[in-house]
């Protein structure tokens, strides 16, 4: 990338989540290559280092789709996945690039699943349920079978299930360290009869090396960050640190070098200077 390429201003959000989803593409795990490519190793018959990190930075408006789903044949990326990001480098070229983003997004949360996967620590933040990353089996049949609000669309809830278990898995199986902060309520509202499963699949997570579970008491009182779910993914090579949020002032991904991501970050500090840790709140 290009000096004058750095001044630039970051792109639309289809153009940023194109670079961070090529970059993680890359990047993945692979038999015999763990982290995946380097740059220099792309061959030059697809495209040359500068606009491989042209594509990856973001910023480079002359997004070419060719180009883009070579690099996928390259990467041997799934179809479905091929799919969505070639959505994504054909809104990020449109002029109301809103409506054709928004075809892109579903609600498997695709991207964010790849973001997170290449994160070296995390942190979560859920007020009123278990982040989904620590749903175990039965806490998540607990939420099936406490719905009572048709979900638009079709939703199976077996795929949920699974997806969100394995989900769990490789994250464990990565041992990448994750402090998840949960609201006292969480635990005091009526988890009906898989109660003693859900806490013991609890205590499993907890005591895992890597995961810091703490719990935000009643006693900590009504902070203005009770509602909002925060997901702080920070990677390990270097690249920008980032915000996944959902709260009333807004949601999305946030550098979080922004001014409104030192205020979510700033937000999460707190919470967990209030929190205790799940083993001391147990006693």
């Amino acid at each position: 990338m290009t000096d004058l390429e750095e001044d630039l201003p970051p792109g639309p959000p289809p153009l940023m989540e194109l670079a961070r989803q090529l970059a993680a593409e890359r990047t993945r795990h692979r038999q015999r290559l763990p982290k995946g490519y380097n740059k220099n190793e792309i061959p030059r018959d697809i495209c040359s280092t500068k606009t491989l990190g042209r594509l990856e930075s973001g910023r480079y408006r002359g997004v070419n789709l060719g180009t883009v789903l070579n690099l996928l044949r390259f990467y041997r990326t799934p179809p479905e996945q091929t799919d969505h990001i070639a959505r994504l480098a054909e809104a990020s070229k449109a002029h109301d690039w809103c409506v054709h983003y928004a075809t892109v997004l579903e609600d498997r949360n695709w991207f964010y699943q790849q973001c997170e996967d290449s994160a070296s620590y995390m942190l979560f933040h859920s007020f009123s349920v278990f982040p989904s990353l620590i749903q175990g089996r039965a806490y998540y049949r607990m939420l099936r079978d406490t719905t009572r609000i048709g979900i638009e669309g079709e939703f199976d809830w077996e795929e949920g299930e699974e997806f969100r278990l394995d989900r769990r898995e490789r994250w464990i199986a990565s041992e990448r360290p994750a402090q998840i902060l949960i609201g006292e309520v969480a635990l005091r509202i009526d988890l009906g009869p898989r109660k003693d499963a859900i806490l013991a699949d609890l205590r499993e997570v907890a005591a895992l090396s890597f995961a810091d579970v703490r719990v935000i008491p009643y006693s900590a009182g009504r902070y203005e960050f009770q509602p909002w779910a925060l997901n702080l993914l920070e990677y390990d090579d270097g690249e920008e640190t980032v915000i996944n949020v959902e709260s009333p002032r807004g949601a999305g991904f946030i550098p979080a070098d922004s001014s409104r991501g030192k205020f979510f970050t700033g937000a999460a500090k707190l919470a967990s200077g209030m929190s205790i840790a799940w083993e001391d709140f147990q006693q």
